[in-house]
């Protein structure tokens, strides 16, 4: 059985072009009869090919961890992290990448100001085959770098008071396939200035140890437009995505969630709201956008809420557009109590939550609220609007809203795969499984994300470090993914409240990687 790592050195040479391009709203294909609904998500072009790496190459210079600061940035001499960070005594400059050789990096701030420009960015990458460890925390400021594939985490995050992993405020950095677990405090403090920012297809989990305070990414922008795609967040202590502003913040703009797959946040902890994806502020808010997330709570959670947008009293909230996602299981699918002076709620599917919405104000010659649908086996009072919980046909009478949606009053019968394929990386892919008919395995269609006679490995993303699931050649025909489940990963060096739900086999999401000999 080939591991992950042997299969990123088999990949030294693969070419790293877009995989699928498409528009914002997700187009779903049927897959074969009786055995599940497959949706081929595109992942959106976060910037230009052009300006894109083109292969993977170990050109470049070697930081290692028992590098040193007089060594040359070479293989046999390599540097350690903070000098190459640092920029290498001068030698680091646009256009260079800096491969972090495998090991552990220890330390409590590593930090770096280079800039690269546009048309030649600074890399900071793992080294093919290889894991590299940050043990600490990453500061990343200057201009133009990324950040990408290696592993950051904190192995005694009771020593950190309130420390984040990473604190990105890179303008125009982009931070792509990294993991990112068990801090003290965020996972990710993506905040200003980091302008026109990127965070794409990082898997972040069991981040936090404060109530309501710690959560999987932490967002704030002003200028240009944020954008968090195709993550993975899952068991972080409080939200998976906290896009939030206080009274004391500057005003919350132009930041987009788009295509993130979240679930079970909240759940280590005793008191925190358990949100998946939350976009609220004590300041005006204009710009924001939720767009094709795929969310998900355990049955056991009672409480948790997939979709809270805008619930503190602020005059003057602008626009926001919450389109196409899919939110399953929780207290409550989507709440928006308070209204905006424009709004575009259209294409979302919310099932099985206690209360599937929340709605609050006058809202209907305001919002483009349209196409919803909910489905839930329980329909009699699920709707609230300004505190008065009703039935669907009272609630859109109530609120002006929904006179496009539907309800439909069985739950899913067969299982839906959600396949995203990698903007960055081909042959690499999160794929979602809601597992209604609790299938020992479900078929999945990985057409979009491998070709024929490559070489793969499936991890699930709650034992990513573990033995594959799966693995193989494929052959272009559908895959057996196992829906067995996990034990999620317990927090390190913490003993949380509460233990995580295992989520198989109703659901779970998975790495799909891929090497092509």
């Amino acid at each position: 059985m080939t591991s992950l790592g042997a299969l990123a050195k088999i990949g030294a040479a693969v070419a790293l072009g877009v995989v699928v391009t498409g528009d914002a709203t997700r187009k779903a294909a049927n897959g074969w009869a009786g055995e599940a609904r497959v949706e081929q998500d595109s992942a959106l072009a976060a910037t230009p090919s052009a300006q894109r790496p083109q292969t993977i190459s170990v050109m470049g210079y070697h930081v290692a961890p028992d590098g040193s600061r007089d060594g040359d940035g070479s293989t046999d001499q390599p540097w350690d992290l903070q000098t190459a960070l640092d920029g290498g005594r001068g030698r680091v400059q646009p256009g260079d990448t800096v491969w972090l050789r495998g090991g552990r990096y220890v330390g409590d701030d590593f930090t770096t100001a280079l800039n690269g420009t546009p048309e030649a960015r600074i890399t900071f990458r793992q080294h093919p085959g290889e894991r590299a460890t940050i043990d600490g925390r990453l500061l990343a400021r200057g201009a133009y770098l990324d950040f990408w594939d290696f592993e950051i985490t904190q192995s005694d995050p009771l020593s950190k008071e309130e420390q984040q992993l990473l604190d990105g405020r890179t303008n125009h950095g982009r931070y792509i396939n990294l993991i990112l677990h068990d801090a003290n405090g965020q996972g990710v403090n993506f905040w200003v200035p980091g302008v026109d920012a990127e965070m794409y297809g990082n898997i972040i989990y069991n981040n936090g140890t404060h109530e309501n305070l710690d959560h999987g990414v932490y967002v704030h922008n002003e200028t240009g437009v944020k954008r968090i795609v195709d993550n993975v967040f899952f068991n972080n202590y409080a939200r998976g995505i906290q896009i939030y502003a206080s009274r004391r913040n500057p005003v919350l703009r132009n930041i987009v969630a788009e295509g993130n797959i979240s679930f079970n946040n909240g759940t280590i902890s005793e008191r925190s709201t358990r949100v998946n994806l939350l976009i609220n502020s004590g300041q005006p808010m204009d710009g924001l956008v939720a767009s094709g997330n795929y969310l998900y709570f355990s049955p056991s959670v009672t409480n948790g809420i997939n979709l809270r947008i805008g619930v503190i009293a602020t005059e003057g909230n602008l626009g926001v557009t919450v389109e196409g996602n899919y939110a399953v299981g929780g207290r409550r699918g989507l709440e928006m109590p308070l209204p905006w002076t424009r709004a575009t709620v259209r294409n979302n599917t919310i099932i099985g939550s206690r209360d599937l919405v929340l709605t609050g104000g006058t809202v209907a010659t305001a919002y483009t609220w349209e196409h919803n649908t909910y489905i839930t086996d329980s329909p009699s009072r699920a709707w609230t609007h300004d505190g008065k919980r009703s039935s669907f046909d009272d609630w859109r009478q109530m609120s002006g809203l929904g006179i496009t949606d539907r309800v439909v009053s069985a739950l899913p019968t067969a299982p839906k795969v959600v396949v995203r394929p990698n903007t960055y990386e081909p042959g690499r892919a999160h794929v979602a499984i809601y597992n209604w008919s609790r299938q020992a395995t479900v078929l999945t269609d990985l057409s979009s994300v491998l070709s024929v006679g490559d070489r793969f490995e499936v991890h699930n993303v709650q034992d990513l470090f573990g033995p594959p699931v799966l693995s193989g050649t494929y052959d272009g025909n559908p895959v057996s993914f196992p829906m067995a489940g996990t034990t999620p990963p317990p927090p390190i060096g913490r003993t949380t409240p509460r233990e995580a739900p295992r989520t198989g086999p109703d659901f779970d999401v998975f790495l799909v990687r891929s090497a092509r000999l």
